[in-house]
């Protein structure tokens, strides 16, 4: 795995910065193709492959659009991350493409699922029942990186808090991890991942996964104001990012303004793989 090359100004604080480091699956998409891909492929948007009798889920009443579906046997020799997911089968991510549910109201909550099948052997390739707003089919290439979290994330903020911080600190460090684990250093667009920290774009992710799962709206101050906060804030480190998804030109696709999905996941429900328990939020710019 890669290791981190910290700038100069970050020196100081290398221990501290490389304890903050986690391994992810990075992947970028593949140029398309006229070959058909396997049933159970790895592969962005296009026609699922489920196994028959699959409730397909819906939001509003209108079936939800395939994202994304890994093969984790596509990732099972990564080893940084060995007993973090299953070593097959396959994990597939629903998302309602019209509506784009931004994921801060509870009563939007079924915008959204994850579904894990544990054998490839029992799918079947379905068509999509809404081809409206569907992404095009895409292949999916795996490598092994290293990530950092964000500046405003959770982990972040006792780092930055130190008096010792300044300009130049923040400037590196937000071009470190924007660079870090890129195909195109300096450019936006195409940082996928599964696992290892977000790349926030705006706030923290976590306690807002806490207080919309406890019912909380979180599109304006009212959730985070209110008295119930205190006590769900305390069990916000429990949610872990499973899934980032940012737009990209050769997917022909973008979330917002230049933004990015996030698939989040409570450490409990991952190792008993609830994933069916996932948050989902979208941030731009």
């Amino acid at each position: 795995m890669n290791s981190l090359q910290l700038p100069l100004p970050l020196k100081p604080l290398a221990s501290q910065i490389e304890s903050l480091a986690l391994p992810c699956a990075a992947f970028s998409l593949k140029p398309r193709t006229n070959t058909e891909l396997d049933i159970g492929s790895s592969k962005l948007g296009g026609n699922p492959d489920l196994p028959d009798g699959f409730r397909w889920p819906e939001f509003g009443g209108k079936p939800q659009h395939l994202v994304l579906q890994i093969n984790l046997a596509d990732i099972a020799g990564i080893t940084s991350l060995k007993g973090q997911l299953p070593t097959s089968g396959l994990l597939s991510f629903f998302y309602d493409l019209e509506e784009q549910p931004w994921g801060y109201d509870p009563a939007a909550i079924d915008g959204f699922h994850v579904s894990y099948f544990n054998s490839c052997a029992e799918l079947n390739r379905q068509v999509t029942k809404r081809p409206d707003f569907a992404l095009e089919e895409h292949a999916l290439a795996f490598r092994e990186e290293m990530t950092l979290p964000a500046l405003g994330h959770r982990e972040t903020n006792a780092l930055t808090s130190s008096s010792a911080w300044n300009d130049d600190m923040y400037d590196a460090y937000s071009c470190l991890v924007a660079d870090l684990g890129s195909l195109n250093p300096g450019r936006s667009g195409g940082k996928h991942r599964l696992l290892g920290h977000s790349e926030n774009i705006q706030g923290d992710m976590q306690l807002e996964a806490q207080l919309v799962t406890n019912g909380l709206y979180c599109g304006n101050a009212s959730g985070y104001e209110d008295p119930r906060r205190a006590s769900l804030e305390k069990h916000a480190d429990d949610w872990i990012l499973l899934l980032q998804l940012d737009s990209d030109d050769i997917g022909n696709f973008m979330w917002g303004d230049s933004g990015m999905l996030y698939y989040w996941i409570r450490k409990q429900d991952l190792c008993e793989l609830r994933f069916d328990r996932v948050w989902m939020t979208l941030q731009c710019c």
